[in-house]
C-alpha cells in the first residue's frame, strides 16, 4: 500500500466515513503523500547544484516507473517543478477540479475493491448526492495505526514510510484526532521531530517541508477568510 493509500485510510473517520479535516487541507495533503511516495520510489529526485539542463531544487523525473499507475500519471506534473509548486499543482489550488481531488476519488475506489473500505451514496437534503468512505474494521487500517502510534506514542523508531506518512499526518494536524487518548502537545512534539529528522533522503524531506509549508498557509488563508465573512 503506498503513503497516499495509507494516509487517506487514517483520515477517513470509522463510524461516519467521512474526512477528519477540510477537503483543501485533504487534498493539499494527498498531493504531498503522492509527491513522497514517488521520492521514495525512487521515480522523482531532486537536483543538485550545477547539473545541466536543471536548476537546482527542482524535482526531475529518473525514469523508473512506480507500481501504482495512479501515481505514474503524477510524475510529469511533477517534473521540473519546485516541491512547493509540484504539490500546489496536484493541490490544483484554484482550479476547478484539482488532480488530487481526482486522485483521491480514483484511490479510494481501488481501496473499496481491495476491501479496505466501503462505499456508500446518501443525499444531502435528498437532492445533492455524497459518497462515504468507510475503512473496514478487518483491514489494514489498525496496523497502520498501530505502527503510527508505536513511533509517536511508544517513541519507537520508524521506518522511512512510517516516517514518511507520520510527517504528513502532522502536516494537517491529524495526530491528535486519531490518538485522542495521548497528550496532544507531545504527540505534536513528536510528529515534529520525527518530520524534520534524518530520515528518506533529501528530496522526501523537502516535500514534507513544501506540504507543512503550504497547510500552513491554506489555514491562514482559510481563517483570514473566514473572519472576513463574519
Amino acid at each position: 500500500m503506498t503513503v497516499a493509500e495509507e494516509f487517506l485510510l487514517l483520515a477517513y473517520r470509522n463510524d461516519t466515513g467521512k474526512p477528519r479535516i477540510g477537503g483543501t487541507q485533504l487534498n493539499a495533503a494527498l498531493a504531498g503523500a503522492a509527491i513522497v511516495e514517488l521520492t521514495l520510489a525512487g521515480a522523482l529526485r531532486l537536483t543538485e547544484a550545477d547539473e545541466p539542463g536543471h536548476k537546482k531544487g527542482r524535482l526531475v523525473a529518473t525514469g523508473t516507473q512506480p507500481d501504482d499507475p495512479r501515481l505514474a500519471e503524477l510524475v510529469t506534473v511533477a517534473h521540473g517543478r519546485k516541491p512547493k509548486d509540484a504539490v500546489g499543482k496536484v493541490a490544483g489550488f484554484g482550479a476547478w477540479r484539482s488532480p488530487s481531488q481526482n486522485l483521491r476519488e480514483a484511490l479510494l475506489h481501488d481501496l473499496a475493491d481491495a476491501g479496505q473500505c466501503t462505499a456508500a451514496t446518501t443525499k444531502i437534503l435528498g437532492l445533492f448526492p455524497t459518497t462515504t468512505w468507510k475503512p473496514n474494521p478487518t483491514g489494514d487500517k489498525s496496523a497502520i495505526e498501530r505502527r503510527v502510534r508505536a513511533a509517536v506514542v511508544d517513541a519507537t523508531t520508524p521506518d522511512d514510510r512510517t516516517a514518511a506518512l507520520l510527517s504528513i499526518l502532522h502536516a494537517v494536524d491529524l495526530l491528535p484526532k486519531l490518538f485522542p487518548d495521548a497528550d496532544k502537545r507531545a504527540l505534536k512534539r513528536r510528529g515534529k521531530e520525527i518530520s524534520e529528522s534524518e530520515w528518506g533522503g533529501p528530496a522526501v524531506r523537502k516535500a514534507v517541508q513544501e506540504v507543512q509549508a503550504v497547510t500552513v498557509a491554506v489555514v491562514v488563508a482559510t481563517t483570514t477568510a473566514t473572519s472576513a465573512g463574519s
